[in-house]
């Protein structure tokens, strides 16, 4: 092959540098953005006047609140082999009755349905539970969406069905029957009583019930799940202002999220889950976790000992 000229050289090199440029730029266009970022900035700010430090959570890391007729439930994540559930009085923090729930791990959200059932989201180990409160005993477990496990939403087509038969023989079941075994029947969602884990990855924090469903912000994937307890079945969800929402707690229509490193509340509508305004906490203010909302007072939980509220 002929020696290339000088000048063919500088023109090969500016191609190549060209080419180079051309699939940078390409490459760099080909990351897709985030669809529809919420724009913190635009979201309508307030500060409280006043956080008051109410009263000490009667064991050492409350981590979930829930508002209730009888009092206000505490869920403590203390590590252990089991983990404290307390029903206190708003006024003074004393404890009315209290009981220990074993197979958690991390548990951050708590809250009680119509039917008398409370729910705890146990976060570290993407379960929840339902338990008796009565009783303090544990109803059933279940797997917390949008933590590694793939869901079941409202409106999805069914799962494609097999076309072709069988290429190789398939094993029989368990008992020798088709569908065989005799264990319990489980609702949908549901894990055996003896798991120890859920999704995998990080479960529900914040956790609420209204109307037959309960409202799930699940830390890993940044969103807030509107989950039907019946079915196991996704309704809708949200997307979360920032990457570490946690407690819950109704006001009106709207529901309050707390973003424990935003150190704010956001409020959503309860019917498009858009973001209607947040209040902002200081840096000195004691640091959110779990939430929930009475007579016009948002009260939370701070894991070093302490629960506070705030006026709406």
């Amino acid at each position: 092959m002929a020696a290339l000229t000088k000048s063919a050289l500088s023109l090969k090199k500016g191609a190549s540098m060209k080419r180079r440029q051309f699939f940078g730029i390409a490459a760099a266009a080909a990351v897709p953005a985030i669809a529809n970022p919420i724009d913190l900035k635009s979201i309508k700010s307030r500060s409280p006047k006043q956080v008051e430090i109410a009263f000490k959570s009667p064991h050492p890391t409350p981590n979930g609140l829930q508002n209730t007729k009888e009092g206000l439930w505490i869920v403590d994540e203390t590590s252990g082999p089991t983990h404290w559930v307390s029903l206190v009085s708003f006024a003074d923090g004393k404890v009315i009755r209290e009981f220990e729930i074993p197979g958690m791990n991390g548990p951050s959200g708590v809250t009680v349905d119509d039917n008398d059932v409370m729910w705890i989201d146990s976060a570290d180990n993407s379960m929840i539970f339902s338990v008796n409160h009565r009783e303090g005993k544990t109803i059933a477990k279940y797997w917390a969406p949008g933590a590694g496990r793939s869901f079941h939403m409202k409106g999805d087509p069914p799962p494609a069905p097999v076309t072709q038969p069988p290429a190789f023989p398939r094993p029989a079941a368990k008992g020798g029957k088709k569908g065989g075994g005799n264990g319990p029947v489980i609702s949908p969602g549901q894990l055996p009583m003896e798991a120890t884990t859920g999704a995998g990855g990080l479960g529900g924090q914040g956790i609420e019930y209204r109307d037959g469903l309960l409202y799930i912000a699940t830390l890993a994937a940044r969103r807030l799940f509107v989950l039907d307890p019946k079915t196991w079945e996704v309704q809708t969800y949200w997307e979360l202002a920032g990457n570490r929402g946690h407690g819950v707690g109704w006001d009106g229509d709207t529901l309050w999220v707390a973003d424990t490193n935003l150190k704010a509340f956001f409020r959503h509508d309860m019917k498009t889950g858009l973001i209607k305004e947040k209040i902002q906490l200081s840096d000195k203010d004691p640091v959110i976790h779990g939430a929930t909302v009475k007579d016009g007072y948002l009260w939370y939980c701070d894991v070093a000992g302490y629960v506070c509220n705030l006026k709406l």
